[in-house]
């Protein structure tokens, strides 16, 4: 069974992002990706620099953008199941590996994702413009 960890403290602490405006979730119980209308999913792993490191590169880099009706969810990656990796896990030589990955969901469908931790933070700003942008489609 996939291991539950309440990750929000370690969160809290390295978040730019005020801890409020993040859903964070330390088990996947329940979460479905086809829910998400427009929403950034940050695949968090306590135990790894990079994704400590990315989660302050990524929160830094939306923090303009925290207001907006974005979902942002921390997911804890040590509780994603096979069907929710795959499903997460789209984009080409993205994978699971303890590095911030990050992953732009529009109506259900993944959009981008990057590693935030080596990601540009304009890079990480663009996908959530174009998240933002009504006017493109999944």
């Amino acid at each position: 069974m996939p291991a539950e960890f309440d990750i929000g403290p370690v969160v809290e602490k390295y978040s730019a992002v005020p801890i409020e405006r993040l859903r964070i979730l330390s088990s996947c119980d329940g979460f479905q990706l086809s829910n998400l209308r427009r929403g950034i999913v940050f695949v968090f792993a306590t135990w790894s620099g990079p994704a400590i490191i990315g989660l302050q590169r990524f929160t830094k880099a939306i923090e303009p953008f925290a207001a907006n009706s974005i979902d942002l969810i921390v997911l804890n990656t040590d509780c994603l199941t096979e069907t929710l990796e795959s499903e997460l896990f789209r984009i080409p030589n993205l994978r699971p590996a303890g590095g911030g990955e990050t992953i732009w969901v529009r109506d259900g469908h993944v959009v981008a994702g990057v590693f935030a931790c080596t990601a540009p933070e304009a890079l990480i700003e663009q996908h959530t413009k174009e998240l933002l942008d009504d006017n493109r489609s999944s």
